[in-house]
């Protein structure tokens, strides 16, 4: 059967999302596609996103067999265990996780397996159905009959916090399934960016009114930037044989009906895992045990036990390889200064004006920090300007003036910060990454793919040194 594609991926209009944290995968010769939204602190998400869609990519397309069944669910866990290890194995990666929603399609034959809330929808002869239902408390209290469709009131808990993503646990969860289709069927992939904007029977809609699947695509995104596009969205409509243009008869978001009344569906204002707004509008991503700000409680995300598959070590290995190409970005490790070691005892008078001064460069470096962390960019940078003109040298002073930049979206300018880092402190490995990211944010993908190369070129040769 004929497969047709359209695809857009896009970061949004929030001035607080310089970076796009979704990805797809759209494969058609080997009717593989999907779609991730990565969630985690700072720049984590990315990562998350990136990784899972490598290790799915190299699992199913490096497969001499047809795609099974099997092969999707463990090319999943596969890509669950490797954004676990990676989180586990860098303190700047441990709150990432990613959502994933996939679909394969051999012949009539169509695999649906996700994770989390991105979904994926069908429309065939004009039946509208979510095929996949978010993975939130509230709708598995649904789906296990503890909670009637009916009984859904605004604020009840569990609607907008996910309880499964892939990295969260080193095992996760597959929800996968077969459906049959007939010619004609079209298929979409979306993240929340597009749902949190337009309701079912809107997207349906768009899916309908459309025969092609491109024009389908860039209809979602301009309804959604016409609504604020507060998140980054990504969709991905695959068409199977001939369009065919047909009303829609029925729309069905999966969940149980309710007896005697029609259940029109959940529509969640937004969704994450623990998500909630801190300062400045940003998403927080908590996978602490604690109660937050507002007092709700957090889910639990304790780490399982190991999971164990039958890949060997080179072809993990080999995985953990590619991922030094993607675009990633690092967030900031932790807040620690060592500065100058002591001189001869005849220089005595002169090391401690020289700690002196470090001192002073260390206050205003942690003046900086703070403002950066409260999201107040411009006053981190001026702190951060304040040292550099006492010590050009400073590279830490370099590295975190060019990530204030790069919240205030002067990408350029970040780009040189960076530079001017890496000079002066080439293991300053989250550098490379926030200069990818920057050149990635100006839409020169080639220089931040060298900058990504540099990064694990420097990896190879000596330990990393943590942005401080």
């Amino acid at each position: 059967m004929d497969l047709k594609v359209g695809y857009v991926c896009d970061r949004g209009l929030s001035p607080k999302r310089p970076v796009n944290q979704d990805r797809f995968l759209s494969i058609p010769e080997r009717g593989l596609f999907a779609v991730f939204d990565g969630v985690g602190g700072q720049r984590a998400g990315e990562v998350a996103s990136q990784t899972a869609a490598e290790t799915i990519e190299e699992a199913v397309t490096h497969n001499s067999t047809p795609p099974s069944l099997d092969l999707i669910k463990r090319a999943i866990l596969f890509a669950n265990r490797d954004v676990y290890e990676l989180a586990e194995s860098d303190p700047a990666y441990k709150t990432m996780a990613t959502t994933v929603a996939l679909i394969h399609i051999d012949g009539n034959r169509v695999t649906v397996a996700h994770v989390g809330d991105s979904r994926v929808y069908r429309l065939e002869n004009g039946h509208f159905l979510r095929e996949t239902v978010d993975h939130t408390d509230l709708n598995d209290a649904i789906r296990d009959g503890r909670i009637r469709p009916d009984d859904q009131v605004d604020g009840l808990p569990g609607g907008n916090v996910i309880n499964r993503a892939l990295g969260v646990e080193s095992v996760v969860d597959v929800e996968i399934k077969t459906v049959q289709v007939r010619d004609g069927a079209r298929f979409l992939l979306c993240s929340d960016g597009i749902y949190r904007h337009m309701s079912d029977d809107e997207i349906a809609r768009v899916l309908a009114e459309h025969k092609d699947p491109q024009q389908a695509v860039d209809e979602l995104k301009r309804i959604v930037h016409q609504r604020g596009a507060d998140d980054n969205l990504t969709a991905v409509v695959v068409q199977l044989g001939k369009a065919k243009q047909t009303p829609i008869v029925s729309i069905d978001d999966g969940l149980p009906k309710a007896r005697g009344k029609e259940n029109r569906g959940i529509q969640t204002a937004q969704t994450g895992l623990s998500k909630t707004k801190s300062r400045g509008g940003r998403i927080h991503v908590d996978f602490n045990h604690d109660r937050s700000a507002s007092g709700e409680s957090a889910r639990r995300l304790e780490r399982a036990p190991e999971f164990q598959s039958d890949q060997s070590p080179t072809e993990a290995k080999g995985r953990r390889g590619s991922r030094t190409l993607m675009y990633t970005l690092l967030v900031l490790v932790l807040i620690a200064a060592a500065f100058y070691g002591g001189l001869r005892a005849s220089d005595a008078i002169k090391t401690r004006v020289s700690n002196a001064n470090a001192n002073r460069e260390a206050d205003l470096l942690q003046t900086g920090r703070e403002a950066f962390e409260r999201g107040d960019f411009r006053i981190a940078a001026a702190e951060f300007d304040t040292v550099l003109k006492r010590d050009p040298s400073n590279s830490r002073a370099h590295y975190w003036m060019g990530r204030a930049q790069l919240e205030q979206r002067e990408y350029e300018s970040a780009v040189k910060s960076f530079e001017d880092a890496i000079v002066r402190q080439p293991a300053l490995f989250d550098a490379y990454v926030q200069q990818a990211a920057a050149y990635e944010a100006l839409g020169d993908k080639t220089k931040a793919a060298a900058a990504l190369s540099r990064y694990a070129e420097e990896r190879r040769k000596q330990p990393a040194s943590a942005p401080q």
